[in-house]
C-alpha cells in the first residue's frame, strides 16, 4: 500500500484529458532499451577540442558571471571495452562507470539516482547544482515564476502528459506498482506522450538558453538530505509552482523513471 507521504509527492492526480502535445517520443536513432544507439563514440566526447574559448564549455549557458550550467538535462555515456558509448536512457543503472553528456536531441536520463547523478558530472569536472543556483538559472535575477515568464504556458514545456498516471497507464492497473522494481520498469519512459528528447519543446526555455528546467523529468541537486526540482512530464505543479517545485521525500539514493539531472560547473575567468 503507497503511504500517503509518497502519494503526495510522486503519484499525482493527473487530468484524464489529453492535453499534451502530439509526439513526445524520443527521435528514431535515440538508444533503445539495452541498447548503446547508433552515435559514434568519437563523436560523442563532452571535451571537444574545437568547442570556442569562453567562460563555459560550449554545451553550457553562463549564468552570471560565476555560474555555467548545462543547457539541456544530461543522458549518459558508459564504458565499454575502454570506449565511451552513449548509454539507453530506460532503466535504472547496474554499477556502471558512466559520465554525463549534455546534447540536444537526446532522451535524457531518467531512472538515476542523486548520488549517480553526482558522479556522472564529475567524471566530466562538473557538479550537481546547488538549490540556489538551480533557482537562479530558473528564475533569473528578476525571480521568474517560471523558466520562460511569469504567465503559464499550456503548450511551453513537457508537463501535461496525456493519460491517467504512467505508472498505471504502463502496467495496467494500481495495485501492487508501488514498488522499486515497478516503478524502475525501462517501458514506463518509452511510452507515448511522456518522456521528450532535449529540444522536442524550444519554447521551455529561459533567456539565456537553458531547456526543459519545468516538467520533462524531476532534476536533482546537491542537497545532502535529497531534493529534485522542476516536476516532471506528469506533474509539475503537486509541490510548487514552476521554478519553485521540489521533492524532498526521498534519500539521495533513490530512483525512479522520473528522476533525471544536469549539471553545473564555475565559470572560468
Amino acid at each position: 500500500m503507497i503511504t500517503l507521504l509518497w502519494a503526495l509527492a510522486c503519484a499525482p492526480s493527473i487530468p484524464g484529458v489529453k492535453i499534451g502535445p502530439a509526439d513526445t517520443q524520443p527521435p528514431s536513432d535515440s538508444p533503445t532499451e539495452g541498447q548503446g544507439g547508433d552515435s559514434d563514440p568519437q563523436d560523442s566526447d563532452p571535451d571537444d577540442s574545437d568547442a570556442p574559448a569562453g567562460p563555459c564549455p560550449a554545451e553550457m549557458a553562463l549564468i552570471g558571471e560565476a555560474l555555467c550550467v548545462d543547457r539541456v538535462e544530461a543522458s549518459l555515456e558508459t564504458l565499454v571495452d575502454g570506449v565511451w558509448t552513449p548509454r539507453t536512457p530506460y532503466g535504472p543503472l547496474d554499477g556502471e562507470t558512466t559520465r554525463a553528456v549534455a546534447k540536444p536531441g537526446r532522451v535524457p536520463q531518467g531512472y538515476i539516482s542523486g548520488d549517480e547523478a553526482e558522479a556522472a558530472c564529475g567524471a566530466v569536472n562538473k557538479r550537481l547544482c546547488t538549490s540556489e543556483e538551480w533557482l537562479l538559472v530558473c528564475q533569473g535575477d528578476e525571480g521568474r515564476v517560471y523558466p520562460y515568464g511569469d504567465t503559464y504556458d499550456l503548450m511551453a514545456c513537457n508537463d501535461t502528459y496525456g493519460g491517467g498516471h504512467p505508472v498505471v497507464d504502463y502496467f495496467g492497473t494500481s495495485d501492487g506498482v508501488w514498488d522499486t522494481t515497478h516503478m524502475n520498469d525501462a517501458g514506463i519512459n518509452q511510452q507515448a506522450d511522456s518522456l521528450a528528447a532535449s529540444g522536442d519543446f524550444p519554447a521551455c526555455v529561459t533567456p539565456e538558453g537553458v531547456l526543459d528546467l519545468h516538467g520533462n523529468l524531476h532534476e536533482w541537486v546537491n542537497d545532502a538530505d535529497g531534493t529534485f526540482r522542476g516536476g516532471f512530464y506528469a506533474d509539475a505543479k503537486i509541490n510548487g509552482t514552476g521554478c519553485e517545485y521540489r521533492t524532498t521525500a526521498h534519500s539521495r539514493d533513490y530512483h525512479d523513471y522520473s528522476t533525471g539531472f544536469r549539471c553545473c560547473a564555475d565559470a572560468t575567468n
